[in-house]
């Protein structure tokens, strides 16, 4: 698929480390250029007053964007305020943490019930209803497979008796909420929030900076992007595609937004490819092994959760059930399928420019 030249725009490339590679990247229209070049991954040309900070967090890449209106001085330190609130989500809901609460639940597994504070247990909730939505093709007890599927370079193909035994441990209505207790009942079963976490915390950043009086920001949580008002120039937000079949930095398309989440998921991003067969991190629950009706699919929501949430059922049902699920759900859905044919819903077209 041909990218074409996506003047007059910037486009801020960055290269995040291969395991975490995400593929929405924010956009900045600056002015008639003569033509877009990738030549520099790394290069930025910043609009006027808009304050931009990056960090590393929760195992990417977090930038946050605020047009200051006159007022950087408070626009950092709202950005600094984000991102202690990202910060304190990732010490609740990391199951990466030992300390977490959600560690604290897998580490009861099969044993005894955990209190969670009530924000933990309302996102578990949450996930819950999600999964019951999505006929379990979204599943947060997916992490009882994590020691089977891992894209390092110590990669291996489980075989199918592992994955089967695996499965075991892959229930989310198996996970009994109590008040703020929590119990897995079977040793094995583990919770991953790596499906939602993100987004919920993509949310709440972008709350923070509008309670401190910042209308148009843009925070990206490693590509899970929620744009807000307008850029400092009055013009929409532009946000990248990448093409799933091309190198790093090259443009599917762009879409147009205002306050709203666009989130790209796709088989290039963790993988493996063994004997001609590419093994990525996209796992249906339901089989144990990677999904293979899509090859990339990019959400358009309300909200951070919601979009990250819906990305993964859409992609493993594929293109005629995922955008039946993606209306379903009142969301905009552009999805390529293995032979690079893109579908899309009627509101996903009218604000994408593809090339």
């Amino acid at each position: 698929m041909a990218t074409g030249v996506l003047s007059p725009l910037s486009v801020r490339l960055r290269t995040l480390p291969p395991v975490w590679r995400k593929t929405v990247l924010a956009l900045a229209l600056v002015g008639i250029l003569a033509a877009l070049r990738f030549a520099s991954l790394g290069a930025r040309v910043e609009p006027p007053r808009t304050i931009q900070v990056q960090r590393p967090l929760m195992g990417t890449i977090w930038n946050i964007e605020v047009a200051d209106h006159g007022r950087p001085e408070a626009a950092r330190h709202a950005i600094d305020q984000a991102y202690a609130e990202l910060v304190r989500i990732d010490a609740l809901m990391s199951e990466w943490k030992p300390n977490s609460p959600i560690s604290q639940v897998n580490a009861g597994a099969g044993k005894n019930p955990v209190e969670v504070p009530p924000e933990l247990r309302a996102l578990l909730e949450r996930s819950k209803a999600y999964g019951e939505k999505s006929d379990g093709t979204f599943d947060i007890t997916w992490h009882g497979m994590a020691q089977i599927w891992h894209f390092d370079d110590q990669f291996v193909v489980p075989s199918q008796a592992a994955i089967d035994a695996a499965r075991r441990n892959v229930d989310f209505r198996a996970i009994q909420i109590d008040s703020n207790r929590v119990f897995l009942p079977r040793a094995g079963m583990s919770i991953g929030l790596g499906g939602i976490a993100k987004g919920y915390a993509v949310d709440r950043a972008s709350a923070v900076l509008a309670r401190a009086g910042f209308a148009d920001t843009l925070v990206d949580g490693g590509g899970d992007v929620l744009v807000s008002g307008v850029r400092d120039d009055g013009a929409p937000w532009r946000l990248g595609i990448q093409n799933p079949r091309d190198e790093h930095g090259t443009m599917l398309g762009v879409v147009r937004a205002s306050n709203k989440a666009v989130v790209t998921s796709g088989d290039y991003e963790r993988f493996r490819i063994v004997n001609g067969v590419r093994y990525h991190h996209i796992i249906d629950p339901r089989t144990g092994w990677p999904a293979t009706a899509s090859i990339s699919v990019t959400v358009i929501a309300e909200s951070a959760e919601r979009a990250v949430v819906l990305c993964k059922p859409i992609f493993i049902l594929g293109p005629e059930k995922g955008l039946a699920f993606a209306r379903a759900e009142g969301v905009e859905a552009l999805i390529i399928d293995p032979q690079g044919k893109r579908w899309s819903t009627d509101g996903f077209a009218r604000v994408f420019e593809g090339n």
